[in-house]
């Protein structure tokens, strides 16, 4: 840097100082000298030859007169321009390295390990919540990494399927999950739905413009005094879900494993049918419109649609096999309940 700081001194000096014969003599005895080198060397070579510093002083004179800049014959303007380009991108793009958290020690890690090989059911957010106990202060997703590299490592063993876990709850389990909606007028809104899976029932929907965690926890609340009994409810990762504490609710929550929808399947399936039994058929405008598509859904999805989890029979559905055969229209005949009127 130095060399380079003189060179440009010495230069100016030149330019300021030296009388106009001398520096018309000079800029002879330089242009001929080029023209030797490019007689010695391709462009390939020498560009190769040219310094870092050499670069910056011709981008420097490039800014500062664009006429000088014809004049170069060893770089050409289009390769120094590429340069400069190049430079001002790294310089700006440059990461200053700032000190991260101190590492987890491999007490603590060990610590979690055993919690969650001792406690299979055990999501990130309950072993965080349990390590603030013994006066650790980790946060979830930090402990939720520790657990994946020890997955990956083969340390933590599936203690029994998941299929084996959802018999084992079946009778109280439920499912909880949120699908998008778009409408017309560019709005999206999100559609909060909770579902027993015993019954395939969709025990509760809520929408909201503004999918929050206060949002969610206002609805666990009410979900929780509709059934107050000791339930199990399972959701995915979305931090709408894993950041509430379920047992404050005497809820027992399970998170799925990132990326696997297959372990919600069923409310997978009950937003798959609101799509194309319902939603698919309306043009969307406004969150009322759509609030009532679903709720006349919800009605005859709970009540008169059969399906596998009633056993293929609506819910207080006599099957007479005597008396005439009604029908009644469901979302403006997109769907007919039919029975039998002993009238």
């Amino acid at each position: 840097m130095f060399n380079f700081l003189l060179l440009l001194l010495s230069s100016l000096f030149n330019i300021l100082f030296s009388n106009r014969k001398d520096l018309i003599l000079t800029l002879m005895v330089l242009k001929k000298e080029n023209q030797i080198y490019k007689r010695q060397f391709n462009q390939k070579q020498i560009q190769d030859l040219t310094k870092r510093s050499d670069r910056i002083l011709f981008s420097i004179i490039s800014n500062l007169s664009k006429r000088a800049v014809r004049h170069l014959t060893i770089i050409k303007p289009s390769p120094l321009l590429d340069w400069q380009r190049r430079f001002i991108k790294s310089f700006w793009s440059y990461k200053h390295k700032t000190p991260g958290r101190k590492p987890v020690s491999s007490e603590i890690k060990k610590l979690i390990l055993e919690m969650k090989q001792t406690n299979p059911l055990w999501g990130c957010h309950r072993i965080a919540d349990e390590l603030k106990k013994v006066g650790i202060d980790l946060n979830p997703t930090t402990v939720n990494r520790i657990i994946q590299t020890f997955r990956k490592q083969g340390k933590i063993q599936p203690t029994g399927s998941w299929k084996k876990f959802l018999k084992a709850h079946w009778d109280t389990l439920f499912a909880m999950d949120f699908m998008t909606i778009d409408t017309l007028l560019g709005k999206r809104l999100y559609l909060l739905l909770i579902i027993e899976l015993n019954l395939r029932k969709i025990v509760r929907f809520d929408i909201t413009q503004n999918p929050t965690r206060e949002f969610v926890k206002q609805r666990i609340q009410l979900f929780s005094e509709d059934f107050p009994e000791q339930l199990t409810l399972i959701y995915d990762n979305a931090p709408q879900f894993t950041t509430i504490d379920y047992s404050a609710y005497e809820i027992d929550g399970v998170n799925t494993a990132p990326a696997a929808p297959n372990m919600n399947a069923f409310i997978e399936r009950t937003i798959g049918s609101i799509w194309r039994e319902a939603l698919d058929h309306f043009l969307l405008i406004s969150e009322k419109q759509i609030k009532k598509i679903v709720q006349e859904y919800v009605d005859y999805y709970n009540h008169y649609r059969p399906h596998q989890g009633i056993n293929r029979i609506p819910d207080g559905e006599n099957c007479f096999s005597f008396g005439s055969i009604k029908k009644k229209p469901v979302l403006g005949g997109l769907h007919h309940h039919y029975y039998r009127s002993s009238a």
